[in-house]
């Protein structure tokens, strides 16, 4: 009983918004006139005569028609998905950028930025605050037990030295 009538349980309001979230998709149009149809009251049949409209616009294509469209936006589809796996290809390729390597960083390298969770142009308002909130955390007077003292040191004195860097990158 319950397959028969699916949207039994739905209001109205849902039904109509249901309708206008898949204008194109015949099936569940059918269905929701269906549920509109077995309602009482005038909403339930303005919303089945809109519903009803919506399905007399949806135009079904004749068997067969459009395959040639369809063969044409599938090659174009494929000739665009290897464009792109050859501009993956090539950027694979590229191991090592001259500028990095100096500094003995690979181009897979996150950077500074992204080891305290930020991106290369945020702000320097931004870098600042979660400088602050590093310090927050991970300042060894701030942990009472002496094991997490000696790992928040150890990270506290990482992410400065990130901190650092990301400073020079910026005066550069």
């Amino acid at each position: 009983m319950e397959s028969e009538r699916p949207f039994r349980e739905w209001p109205i309001e849902q039904l109509a918004e249901q309708a206008l979230l898949h204008p194109g998709d015949r099936r569940v149009l059918e269905g929701l006139a269906k549920e509109a149809g077995l309602r009482p009251g005038v909403r339930a049949k303005a919303l089945e005569a809109r519903i009803a409209r919506m399905l007399d616009g949806i135009a079904v294509p004749p068997r067969g028609a459009g395959v040639q469209e369809l063969r044409e936006m599938l090659a174009t589809a494929a000739r665009e998905i290897d464009r792109l796996r050859a501009r993956l290809k090539d950027a694979e390729k590229v191991q090592v950028d001259p500028q990095r390597a100096a500094a003995g960083e690979a181009v897979g390298d996150p950077g500074p930025h992204r080891r305290v969770y930020l991106t290369p142009n945020a702000p320097a308002w931004l870098v600042a605050e979660v400088r602050r909130a590093f310090r927050r955390r991970y300042h060894p007077d701030a942990q009472q037990e002496p094991a997490r003292r000696g790992r928040a040191e150890e990270v506290f004195k990482r992410a400065e030295a990130v901190f650092e860097e990301i400073e020079r990158l910026r005066e550069s």
